[in-house]
């Protein structure tokens, strides 16, 4: 019974840490998106 337990706790634990993991890969994913279309805007100003 406590091996099945902690198989349980391990998985809820590498399940949680991914969840993490792809939660802030897409925050940084949106900062630098953020980040590229500011300096286009930026580049266009100066282009005008």
């Amino acid at each position: 019974m406590k091996e099945i337990l902690d198989i349980i706790v391990l998985l809820l634990f590498v399940f949680m840490l991914a969840m993490f993991i792809i939660g802030f890969n897409k925050q940084q994913i949106k900062k630098h998106k953020n980040k590229l279309e500011e300096k286009k805007r930026e580049k266009e100003k100066i282009d005008e």
